[in-house]
């Protein structure tokens, strides 16, 4: 039998989705997003007058706002942050307006 010490978590176990949500959630209250009580996988903000909200599952994340801008500086910070090993990408992102907006 052959043991090993990893020095991360390996991904696709339990613990690498704790640890990922914990250093997501503490680098989000970082930049002033509070996490939501109900539902610890939802973040706001109020960027611009606007709230800004980012939910997530695992590591598969969706980020809310009504100016595009915003939504690609956040992406652009996570980017920085994360982005190292894995950078985001837009994979199926939709920009849109809602009816109350112009």
């Amino acid at each position: 039998m052959l043991y090993v010490k990893l020095k991360k978590a390996l991904y696709g176990t339990l613990q690498a989705a704790l640890l990922f949500w914990q250093l997501l959630s503490n680098t989000l209250i970082e930049w002033g997003f509070t996490i939501n009580p109900y539902d610890q996988c939802m973040a706001n903000k109020q960027i611009r007058g606007k709230q800004c909200t980012i939910i997530w599952h695992i590591d598969d994340l969706k980020i809310s706002h009504v100016e595009e801008k915003v939504f690609k500086d956040i992406i652009c910070h996570l980017n920085e942050h994360f982005g190292k090993e894995s950078p985001l990408t837009n994979a199926g992102v939709r920009y849109w307006s809602t009816w109350g907006s112009h």
